[in-house]
């Protein structure tokens, strides 16, 4: 192991696929084989500047690729598990995560939406005055990116629980972890923060006012805001991805 950056920073929009590239040209110049140990996942993020998520969906692909065994635990590390690089097996991998990240976002669209509407008949004041916090939160934090990351991800529980529904609140549990990669790789920088900042507010209000015509503009304006970043990744049309019309 060399005791120079493993790999060099992302600078490219912060893909999981760009992390793979990254992670695997690291491999290849550190001349690592297979039994051998790469950095551990902390010092890998810092090395590639890239956040535990999306670097957790990478090493993900590449686990299933058959390239990396990636162990839990005080004993565990990642490791190197072949010397050839299974390149049609990464893709295959690749793609399975791009389909697995469509499903997610079109089951947010669905969830969430009933989520909110539910909130706007059922919130009280304190439920809201919650809300109102993360979003104060968010704009305290503008500039950093893993505190702007966690702020919006507590708004989204707090309209959660504002719905007063176990069971849904369970249902956006799932979408909400598997969420936080793809928010983390495809939501862009600083504009993109002020942007959902933006929404945020304007969300918070319609639901405050119960204006259902302006909601459902907001929803969609935020659905769009990671569905846009991801379409323009693929290269393929949003509506054609989410079948919108």
């Amino acid at each position: 192991m060399v005791a120079s950056r493993f790999a060099e920073p992302i600078r490219s929009p912060r893909t999981f696929e760009a992390a793979i590239d990254h992670i695997i040209d690291g491999i290849e110049r550190a001349r690592l084989r297979a039994g051998e140990r790469l950095p551990n996942e902390a010092d890998l993020a810092a090395s590639l500047e890239i956040s535990r998520p999306t670097l957790r969906q990478a090493l993900r692909v590449l686990e299933n690729s058959g390239l990396l065994d990636v162990r839990r635990g005080a004993a565990g590390g990642i490791f190197v598990v072949s010397d050839l690089i299974p390149a049609q097996s990464i893709s295959s991998a690749v793609a399975l995560e791009e389909s697995h990240v469509l499903d997610v976002l079109s089951a947010r669209r669905v969830l969430e939406r009933a989520v909110t509407e539910r909130a706007v008949e059922v919130a009280t004041e304190d439920d809201y005055a919650e809300v109102h916090r993360t979003i104060v939160l968010l704009r305290e934090h503008l500039g950093n990116r893993p505190l702007v990351m966690r702020a919006d991800a507590m708004f989204h529980r707090a309209v959660v629980r504002a719905a007063h529904s176990r069971q849904l609140e369970l249902s956006m549990r799932g979408i909400g972890r598997s969420l936080a990669p793809i928010r983390d790789a495809y939501s862009g920088g600083l504009a993109n923060d002020q942007h959902t900042l933006d929404v945020h507010v304007r969300q918070l209000a319609a639901m405050r006012a119960r204006d259902r015509a302006a909601l459902d503009e907001i929803l969609e304006e935020h659905f769009g805001m990671l569905e846009i970043a991801l379409a323009e990744a693929l290269g393929r049309p949003r509506e054609e991805l989410f079948a919108l019309r």
